[in-house]
């Protein structure tokens, strides 16, 4: 199926969004034009995600397939800053992980990073990675997917180029927060939890459920 996807606010053409078929595990980029081209079929779920935008999972329908091009419109999440104070930090020169730096060093001690789309992850008592172990074990399917999605070159490139959680949470069907709490419980540092990109997290992600499974 093709499709383009514009901005709601300027309807203009976004160009290098993600798109990819949560379904099939086939993944796609719009070009400059904010077209795209992806391997699908009805009732196939799509997740859209860029920069800025809030992501978006739609749903392929009979009548995607009628229409020549498919239009997909997505929502704008700029903010804007009063002020931003930057002590003695080693930035990256990639806004979305700088970002999540400067909130880290801003509170030391009381973490609010909502803004920059994660919460902290308090120990509650409860084992999350005891949550996805079970999950995985009911359905084997899930299993077979995480092997699909490492063979998948497109798909990878894409998660190496994300650093805000969405592709991830999407493709392991679970939430941000519950992403920083396996890694809290697998000892990874804050500095990788909230830097590093979609592929090492999910890779990180995937290791740490191989490690507690082992010691079952």
């Amino acid at each position: 199926m093709k499709g383009v996807v514009y901005s709601e606010l300027s309807y203009t053409p976004e160009g290098k969004v993600s798109v990819i078929n949560l379904s099939n595990l086939k993944a796609s980029k719009t070009s400059d034009d904010g077209t795209f081209t992806i391997l699908a079929k009805v009732n196939d779920t799509l997740h859209i995600s860029a920069d800025g935008f809030r992501a978006l999972k739609i749903k392929v329908t009979n009548d995607w397939f009628k229409e020549n091009v498919v239009k997909i419109y997505i929502k704008d999440t700029s903010t804007v800053l009063d002020e931003v104070v930057i002590n003695t930090l080693k930035l990256t020169g990639i806004l979305a992980v700088d970002t999540k730096l400067i909130a880290l060093a801003d509170y030391p001690y009381y973490r609010d990073l909502s803004s920059t789309g994660y919460s902290v992850a308090y120990n509650t008592g409860l084992n999350p990675i005891n949550g996805i172990y079970n999950a995985i074990k009911r359905n084997n399917k899930d299993r077979k997917k995480i092997e699909t999605i490492r063979k998948e070159v497109e798909l990878i490139e894409i998660m190496k180029t994300k650093f805000d959680r969405e592709t991830v949470s999407a493709l392991l069907n679970i939430s941000k927060e519950e992403i920083v709490k396996v890694l809290q419980r697998c000892n990874q540092s804050e500095r990788f939890i909230y830097t590093a990109n979609d592929y090492q997290i999910f890779n990180a992600v995937n290791e740490c459920y191989e490690s507690y499974k082992l010691a079952q």
